[in-house]
């Protein structure tokens, strides 16, 4: 039996590429890590720029929440910040302590998001918030 070592080898070489592929991350064009300290509702992030150069979905990460009452969710809503006009909401999420997103807003533009609501207490603490975009 002969073996054709070029083609074996140009065959091993598009299964590795496959596999290197397959268990690479996507790579969301820029994320940042912060946290809250004693947030009243309408209280709003830093703002940040997505140039959307990729799909990447817009998300918010909560970890270690806490309130002046008993934690279970806040509300959150993600606006895009427009000059001279009332900025346009891109939706309203549920944070229980974790992730929530927003999908790809296939729109350029500087962002930032909103305590809308607590469902407990009046002040909101959270130690650690990544904003992934």
């Amino acid at each position: 039996m002969k073996v054709n070592f070029q083609r074996a080898a140009s065959v091993m070489v598009g299964v590795t590429l496959l596999c290197v592929a397959a268990v690479t991350p996507a790579h969301a064009e820029g994320s940042f890590n912060t946290y809250i300290s004693n947030w009243y509702v309408s209280n709003e992030s830093r703002h940040w720029t997505d140039s959307n150069a990729d799909g990447a979905w817009t998300g918010v990460y909560f970890e270690g929440c806490s309130t002046n009452g008993a934690f279970n969710r806040a509300g959150l809503m993600l606006r895009k910040a427009v000059d001279w006009q009332p900025d346009p909401s891109k939706g309203s999420r549920t944070n229980y302590c974790g992730w929530v997103d927003w999908n790809d807003p296939d729109d350029a533009g500087e962002y930032y998001f909103v305590l809308e609501s607590l469902s407990s207490g009046s002040r909101l603490w959270v130690n650690k918030v990544t904003v992934g975009f």
